[in-house]
């Protein structure tokens, strides 16, 4: 993928509202993308810390995915 369609890919992906009216809170894609990564984790919908910091696995969930991680 070329970094302009990353790019765009990237924008698309924060700007997404398709679920605004189930949530109790405002959407925020929470994430953190390279172009060049060769794993992806994915997690679930993030607690209050991880919204609020802005920061994907910024909680308690972040520590024990670090901790199995190594």
């Amino acid at each position: 993928m070329d970094k302009e369609s990353f790019s765009q890919l990237h924008q698309n992906i924060l700007n997404c509202r398709q679920c605004a009216n189930v949530l109790p809170l405002e959407p925020k894609p929470i994430l953190q993308i390279h172009p060049d990564a060769k794993v992806l984790i994915a997690g679930q919908a993030p607690g209050q810390k991880a919204h609020d910091a802005g920061r994907p696995f910024d909680d308690a969930s972040g520590d024990r995915l670090r901790q199995w991680l190594g």
